[in-house]
């Protein structure tokens, strides 16, 4: 018999170490038909049971969606990998330390609606806090704009205050507007009105910005109704102002002895 006819010990053969040695696929690939031979995602396993472990693996962590005949337990298996919660308080949501804005009424509703919507508790997270942080802008903005609100009618109440102190020079200023408070309360008393209503109107109806009481034309329009008044009928004793405060006018009186004050 010819030598070369004799198979060589070392020329390996078809177990499966020469064949990894080789880059060639393991033996029982053979075992497949036609272009499953080739295909990388069977040749990267050395065994069978290699690869049927890894098959068993996968099924084990696999999630099946729920068909339109799937049971209630088959949806909540489902779910409950998907990571929603059983129940709407079981989600872990950070307190955003808004008190009076997100009040637990708002928690509970909001986490019943994401419990409703099936969103996981790592979407519920995420969600939660687009949330506050839209719920923390608007929150800015309308601080913002009540700051700018008060600034504008206090510029408005301060150009109407130096409009008049132009006009009622230094203690004048405040003699004349404590006549004009004090014409205003004895005008409410003779209409029959309280003077927590006349106050009220006072303060809460405005001209653009500016509330009546503080407009200059009424302050004027009141103060020479004041003048025209006698003292019986402004209440006797000056005091109390327009609602109750020592009247600027009997202080300024006080300093100023020689001054007359057109009562």
């Amino acid at each position: 018999m010819d030598n070369t006819d004799q198979a060589n010990p070392n020329s390996g053969g078809n177990n499966d170490q020469n064949n990894s040695s080789n880059n060639t696929p393991p033996a029982w690939i053979a075992q497949l038909d036609g272009d499953l031979q080739k295909n990388e995602r069977f040749t990267q396993f050395k065994t069978i049971s290699e690869m049927g472990k890894t098959l068993l693996d996968l099924e084990g962590n696999s999630i099946r969606i729920p068909g339109e005949n799937a049971t209630a337990e088959e949806r909540k298996a489902f779910y409950a990998k998907l990571g929603v919660p059983e129940a709407a308080d079981k989600y872990e949501l950070d307190d955003p330390k808004l008190e009076k804005h997100y009040t637990a009424e708002a928690d509970k509703m909001l986490r019943q609606v994401l419990l409703n919507a099936e969103v996981s508790k790592k979407g519920a997270k995420v969600i939660h806090q687009a949330f506050v942080d839209m719920l923390k802008g608007g929150i800015t903005a309308q601080q913002k704009a009540e700051t700018d609100r008060l600034t504008a009618e206090q510029t408005v109440i301060d150009g109407a205050v130096n409009t008049l102190k132009d006009t009622w020079k230094g203690e004048t200023f405040k003699a004349n507007t404590e006549l004009a408070h004090r014409a205003f309360k004895n005008v409410i008393q003779w209409a029959g009105i309280t003077e927590e209503e006349g106050k009220k109107f006072f303060e809460e109806t405005k001209i653009g910005s500016l509330a009546l009481g503080n407009h200059p034309m009424l302050l004027k329009m009141f103060h020479a109704i004041a003048g025209k008044i006698t003292d019986d009928s402004m209440g006797g004793e000056r005091g109390g102002g327009m609602f109750g405060e020592k009247s600027e006018e009997d202080k300024a009186k006080t300093r100023f002895p020689n001054t007359k004050f057109n009562t």
